[in-house]
């Protein structure tokens, strides 16, 4: 009865139980995360398009604006405040800021609370 001797190898149902459910919380606030990045990259490409832009060189802030709205809806993101994008013309050059928050809900009354902050500023 020498083999009784070896202790078993291998995890416990429980272990796997508990390395389910961390790996589900973790893809769960994937899932609901990984949107809110993406419109926050394609609002900032638009960002820097604009700035790229000669054409809006000059622009006055309530075209900026809209030129703005008009090519984030284009991209498909149309639940924005467009009360986050500052725009500020002074001191010889134009600075554009987008600055928001998003919270989305995860499972009851736990929320992610995601902070988004882009700067485009140009002559």
């Amino acid at each position: 009865m020498q083999y009784l001797k070896k202790p078993q190898q291998g995890i416990s149902i429980t272990t796997w139980i508990f390395l389910i459910a961390v790996t589900l919380f973790f893809v769960l606030l994937g899932v609901k995360m990984v949107p809110s990045y993406l419109e926050y990259h394609s609002m900032s490409t638009v960002l820097e398009s604009i700035k790229d832009d000669p054409e809006y060189r000059q622009a006055p802030p309530k075209q900026l604006r809209k030129i703005f709205m008009r090519r984030i809806d284009i991209n498909g993101i149309y639940d924005f405040d467009p009360k986050s994008l500052k725009i500020d013309r002074s001191k010889g050059k134009t600075s554009m800021v987008l600055d928001y928050e998003i919270r989305k809900p995860v499972a009851g009354n736990v929320e992610v609370v995601m902070s988004f902050h882009k700067e485009v500023d140009w002559k």
